[in-house]
């Protein structure tokens, strides 16, 4: 594990209760922050929940870019490696869906496993999905995040604000696009995945193929909304983290 300053680099603590049953460490999706799930975070009232800020944007923003998911991973299952004075549930969100299934991977295998996977807002890891967005010019660009609904068209206009979120958005796109799954690769842990029914970069069929990638428990959940569906319609996907974890530790009792 790393000294605290690095873990506090990385893992920011976004809400508190007062006899936590268990940690809920949320990765965020290409070019997002920690910051991003706090509205999320205020939803739970018995789970200490903590977002994970990538280096390369705001307060990390003179850090480099990682190069590839397993890199991104390999840090943050490290810090998280002895960090187990409470039970794990581990919940990203699009290629924060992919940084928690390696950081799953590499902490069931050094035996600290988390209790449960939550993947929102992605295809399954088998499947490589490469459409060149981080090759694109900036208009492009831009309008392929548009199309996502995970910035306000004001931001998008604001040249001064693209100047700080286009390049580590355009680094994990790249991180992303070009992951590719170890073949066979699986886990014991329970996967729950969620996506939005008018998500256009996954369908019911994509995302079912996160089954492949578990020899535990499966389940699928489609709610209304699009790529960030939990940031207004986020209740389903609260339940059922907190159904998730209810369920882990009676199965531990």
């Amino acid at each position: 594990m790393g000294t605290a300053e690095d873990f506090g680099l990385w893992i920011r603590k976004l809400s508190s209760a007062e006899s936590p049953r268990a940690r809920l460490i949320c990765f965020p999706h290409a070019g997002g922050s920690a910051n991003f799930y706090f509205q999320f975070a205020r939803r739970f009232s018995d789970l200490e929940v903590h977002g994970v800020q990538y280096p390369g944007r705001q307060d990390r923003r003179h850090e480099r870019f990682r190069e590839s998911i397993e890199e991104l991973a390999g840090e943050i299952a490290e810090l998280m490696g002895e960090w187990n004075d409470l039970p794990v549930v581990l919940l990203g969100n699009s290629m924060g869906a992919l940084v928690a299934f390696e950081v799953t991977h590499r902490l069931e295998a050094t035996g600290n496993a988390p209790l449960s996977l939550f993947a929102c807002g992605r295809v399954g890891p088998m499947l490589r999905k490469d459409e060149g967005t981080h090759l694109k010019g900036d208009d492009a660009f831009l309008r392929e995040m548009a199309l996502l609904g995970g910035m306000g068209s004001e931001l998008l206009q604001d040249d001064e604000i693209l100047d700080l979120v286009l390049p580590p958005m355009r680094a994990d796109y790249r991180m992303a696009e070009t992951y590719s799954c170890a073949p066979g690769m699986q886990l014991s842990v329970p996967i729950h995945v969620h996506i939005g029914k008018a998500d256009p970069k996954v369908n019911e069929d994509e995302a079912a193929e996160w089954k492949q990638c578990t020899t535990g428990e499966f389940t699928l959940e489609t709610h209304e909304g699009g790529h960030f569906f939990f940031t207004d319609n986020g209740d389903r996907l609260t339940d059922s983290v907190n159904r998730s974890v209810e369920d882990a530790l009676s199965a531990k009792a």
